[in-house]
């Protein structure tokens, strides 16, 4: 007794009929206009037609009738110009300006996880980010070399078989959802929203005489084109592997156009980059503490009177006022002239440019001062006022 069919394997039976289904009404849809063309002593007989069919289908090595009675593809548009092909500016740009979700989780992986090391060692972080870019562009460069040799010196190989390797279920791989991942129909290449099982499938095809085997993962592979290598036919892609639509003019020289999203990502891409490099260098030279200080600091007004009770390091801009210092062990770093300045707090560290009167309260505060004479006026437990 067979076990009840699997709905994910029955789902994807079911988008192979259609894509089928399509493949027959293409199909006749050129016989028609075929028909219609036909110069007189032609063959027009059904059963030539049908042997012709025949024929076709058994050079690409599935056997006509079989399973499904699959009809072969229409014929796949193989023009393209005489290599070596110039390749537009705008794919380069494209190939330069990566946008890829792997890419920041590598950023994250650089900077979160050893946050600590960053905090003890900060000068380092700047060589991290610069490093992880290294890798990320080697890499980019590294699958860009096969994309750009393809759009030079590829042609439209004879796709001979399109066999699925494994396709997840419901119990085991991946499953897709509401994912943009792309799907060829010839040249033509669909990003749309999808949810389904992931799918590996081998194609098989020939080019002067070569046969070679690529792997898709992703969408089940349909009729997309394959452009092989014509130095070196073991390098291949589906057109589905590129980021930007091919397209070719009336001499089969490449025009094709960029997307809004891709030109999106590309212009995230450079933000990302830009404030990536920023950050790291900011917080390696100090520079971004320097702003982050700057922007916590008091601020008096001139004469003006404020007091500081938090711990933790502050920095206050006195411009003559009167400041009052209390709580612990918080350092302090003030700049400017004070006209006095009263701590009242426990082993507080401050640091003032000039002042003219310091009042020592509390207990184990320390002032040290950079000009002047102050008068100081002692009223805690070992409490110090000292010139640096």
């Amino acid at each position: 007794m067979t076990s009840p069919e699997d709905p994910e394997q029955r789902i994807a039976e079911l988008q192979k009929q259609l894509a089928d289904a399509r493949r027959i009404a293409d199909l006749e849809r050129q016989l028609g206009e075929a028909r219609s063309q036909q110069q007189p002593g032609a063959a027009t007989s059904a059963a030539d037609v049908f042997a012709a069919l025949k024929r076709f289908q058994s050079d690409r090595g599935t056997g006509f009738g079989a399973g499904m009675g699959r009809f072969p593809p229409a014929p796949v548009d193989t023009r393209l110009a005489d290599a070596p092909r110039r390749i537009p500016a705008r794919f380069l740009l494209a190939e330069l300006l990566p946008f890829r979700w792997w890419y920041l989780v590598a950023f994250f992986a650089v900077a979160i996880p050893p946050i600590a090391l960053w905090i003890t060692n900060p000068e380092w972080l700047a060589p991290a980010a610069v490093a992880v870019l290294i890798v990320i562009y080697g890499y980019q460069f590294w699958t860009a070399r096969k994309r750009l040799a393809l759009l030079r010196w590829g042609r439209v190989a004879q796709v001979i078989s399109g066999d699925i390797a494994s396709q997840a279920t419901y119990y085991s791989g991946t499953t897709w959802s509401n994912v943009w991942l792309p799907q060829a129909h010839g040249w033509t290449v669909t990003r749309d929203l999808w949810s389904g099982p992931s799918t590996k499938t081998r194609v098989r095809y020939a080019i002067d005489g070569y046969q070679g085997e690529i792997t898709l993962r992703g969408r089940a592979y349909d009729d997309g084109v394959i452009l092989a290598d014509q130095r070196h036919p073991e390098r291949a892609l589906c057109v589905s592997s590129f980021a930007y639509d091919l397209d070719r003019d009336e001499s089969g020289n490449w025009v094709g156009r960029l997307r809004t999203r891709l030109m999106v990502g590309m212009a995230a891409w450079v933000l990302i980059v830009i404030g990536w490099l920023a950050v790291a260098i900011g917080i390696s030279t100090g520079e971004a503490s320097q702003l982050l200080t700057q922007d916590t600091s008091i601020r008096l007004s001139p004469g003006g009177t404020a007091t500081v009770n938090d711990n933790g390091p502050q920095t206050v801009y006195c411009n003559d006022g009167h400041l009052v210092v209390g709580g612990g062990s918080n350092p302090v770093t003030i700049h400017g002239h004070c006209a006095s300045l009263a701590l009242s707090g426990i082993d507080a560290v401050v640091t003032i440019d000039s002042v003219d009167t310091i009042t020592l309260n509390g207990i184990g505060n320390h002032v040290t001062y950079h000009s002047g004479t102050p008068r100081i006026v002692t009223g805690g437990i070992n409490n110090s006022a000292d010139r640096a």
